[in-house]
């Protein structure tokens, strides 16, 4: 375990360095019709839409939202949008100002934190469920995932393969019989996978991931709930050297909270 954050904190620091500086120009056009389909509600895909680009900061910090050009650009009205809009705000990801506008919020250190408690428990205890309630039927759609995940890795495609990962997690929710925790989930850690977003484009990173998915899932197969728990805390625990690197490299994605340490919760 200590090897594997020493690494990690080596990786992420080389990693950070990367991360580009995304001007508010260039995040025109983000959206077209073609990303929306009626197997949701249309709040409901704009909302994800608008969350994927804030999390990949193709919608970064302080940008402005103008509902208007959005609207424009997915040829839709504003009731959706904004229905789409309050929710993200609910989740600290956008902020509403009435006199100033619409912004992008800052990577919130104490949300971030949050988020990672709810995995810490809600997600802990769902993937010992997982392990408990294993039924050979969920086979195919694991291996599906994973395969899909290792292709991903191998075209280092950032957004697919992050896609996936919480695919992975889905699933495990799913097989403890409990598929509507990944929603909750979901929601309550927006702020937390944009940390765990900006920590996948480096190549060794995507083997990493995976191979504890693998474990993961291999752990819950043989319904060794112990086993599957441990491996999840190792994943779970690589994501504070993360935040820690995010905050030393990149301070102008984070709001205040000085006082916040990732101690805290450890």
């Amino acid at each position: 375990m200590y090897w594997y954050i020493v690494w990690k904190i080596a990786a992420y620091a080389r990693l950070s360095e990367s991360i580009p500086e995304v001007t508010v120009d260039q995040i025109v056009p983000l959206f077209s019709p073609d990303q929306l389909d009626g197997r949701t509600s249309k709040s409901a895909q704009v909302y994800e839409l608008l969350r994927n680009a804030i999390i990949s900061l193709k919608m970064p910090p302080d940008s402005a939202v103008v509902e208007k050009d959005i609207c424009a650009q997915l040829g839709i009205s504003r009731t959706p949008l904004r229905e789409a809009i309050l929710q993200l705000a609910k989740e600290s990801l956008i902020k509403i100002a009435p006199s100033d506008g619409t912004f992008v919020n800052k990577i919130i250190l104490r949300e971030v934190l949050q988020g990672q408690l709810v995995r810490d428990t809600i997600e802990m205890r769902l993937t010992q469920l997982a392990a408990r309630n294993f039924k050979p039927e969920y086979e195919k759609e694991f291996e599906l995932a994973l395969f899909k995940q290792k292709a991903a890795a191998k075209r280092k495609d950032v957004d697919e393969f992050f896609a996936l990962d919480n695919e992975f997690h889905r699933l495990i929710c799913e097989t403890a019989g409990f598929p509507d925790a990944w929603l909750a989930i979901h929601n309550a850690t927006g702020q937390l996978d944009r940390v765990r977003r900006q920590a996948f484009p480096l190549e060794s990173h995507y083997s990493v991931v995976f191979d504890e998915h693998r474990e993961i899932y291999e752990r819950i197969r043989k319904r060794d709930e112990a086993g599957a728990a441990a491996v999840f805390q190792v994943q779970l625990d690589s994501t504070f050297p993360s935040i820690q690197i995010l905050r030393e490299k990149r301070p102008d994605l984070i709001s205040g909270d000085a006082d916040i340490s990732v101690t805290d919760i450890r």
